[in-house]
């Protein structure tokens, strides 16, 4: 049985139930499959000063639990920030094998802040055995900026979806939705323009509207409801339990996924939706469009275009039932191929 320490600076707690919950899922996924795992962990704090101090004890642990316990691999999530010891471990442990997982502004900046991130993952990145990334498009990226070779790159799509759980049922579809963090480049503000043009266009109907998240910006968030003067049209809900997110997919007509985020390295919001067969939006760049195509199992808009995003919901509310149903049917054997089980061999195969 081999033997694995999981490296991460995110994982669940009860605060913060869904923080890390892919690193969780892919640690039960390999006890399940006979590997030991041990790990080395972190849970999410915002003090800063507590911060640097759980990050010195984090990288010391590693250091220590790596010395005086026998290893296969170690296994690296968030490449910029969890990687020092790993990489102490690396030079004395000739034998032992280095695995990254790169999950998003590790290695592509989504600010100037960022590329503090990228300069540290490059010099970490040369020191991996394999590299596992979520998305061809994560792939790419690696290849081109970071000449990285191609067989050292896994694509494993960040745990796939549960596709037993997530499911169509028969509900009345009265809302058009957005689910996902109210951060930056996360597309709530091209969302919220949307429904300000639908609202004075008068061609809303009886569809409500549900925005689904939280984060740092729900300030700036609540402030353009107001301005916009929309607020009255809108369900609001922080994020929701596995189980009622389920039941708000099945209660929207349409999902919105307007993201612009760079580092969105594939999107499990976008590919939970179209298991539940719900009609996708997203925007035409970066990691959902390793599986949206436009007109045949979602539709595609240009990113950061609300008023494209406006003209693609009209065009898609105007199609015949028959035409909805083929995208429906089309979007779930997208997500099927994105199933836990069907996806589990790819990680599996990191650490043959």
């Amino acid at each position: 049985m081999k033997k694995i320490l999981l490296i991460s600076n995110m994982y669940p707690n009860k605060f913060n139930k869904h923080y890390g919950i892919f690193v969780k899922n892919v640690e039960e996924l390999l006890k399940n499959n006979n590997y030991i795992v041990d790990k080395v962990i972190m849970y999410k704090t915002k003090n800063k000063f507590i911060k640097l101090i759980k990050y010195i004890l984090f990288h010391l642990k590693v250091i220590l639990k790596g010395l005086f316990n026998n290893y296969d691999y170690l296994y690296v999530h968030f490449v910029s920030h969890s990687s020092l010891g790993a990489i102490f471990l690396k030079k004395v442990k000739k034998n032992i094998k280095l695995v990254f997982n790169c999950h998003g502004n590790d290695i592509i900046p989504d600010s100037e802040i960022d590329f503090k991130n990228v300069r540290r993952s490059k010099k970490y990145l040369k020191y991996g055995d394999k590299i596992v990334v979520p998305s061809n498009y994560f792939k790419a990226i690696l290849k081109k900026d970071y000449q990285i070779k191609d067989d050292k790159i896994f694509v494993y799509p960040s745990g796939g979806v549960d596709t037993k759980k997530f499911v169509s049922k028969d509900m009345n579809k009265k809302y058009i939705g957005y689910v996902s963090r109210i951060e930056k480049d996360k597309g709530w503000d091209t969302y919220l323009h949307m429904i300000k043009e639908l609202v004075d266009k008068k061609e809303i109907g009886n569809y409500k509207f549900l925005l689904v998240g939280s984060g740092l910006e729900e300030t700036e968030m609540n402030y353009l409801v107001d301005r916009l003067g929309i607020r009255k049209y809108i369900e609001f809900k922080e994020m929701v339990s596995q189980k009622e997110l389920i039941e708000l997919y099945n209660k929207m007509e349409i999902f919105v996924f307007p993201t612009r985020r760079k580092s969105d390295s594939l999107g499990l919001v976008g590919l939970e939706a179209m298991a539940c067969e719900t009609l996708v939006i997203t925007g035409d760049k970066y990691g959902p469009t390793d599986y949206i195509k436009d007109g045949v199992n979602g539709f595609t808009f240009h990113s950061e275009d609300y008023m494209d995003l406006t003209s693609k919901i009209l065009e898609v509310l105007k199609l015949e039932e028959k035409e909805k149903n083929t995208i429906r049917k089309n979007a779930r054997v997208t997500a099927l191929s994105y199933d836990i089980d069907k996806t589990k061999d790819q990680i599996l195969e990191v650490f043959q």
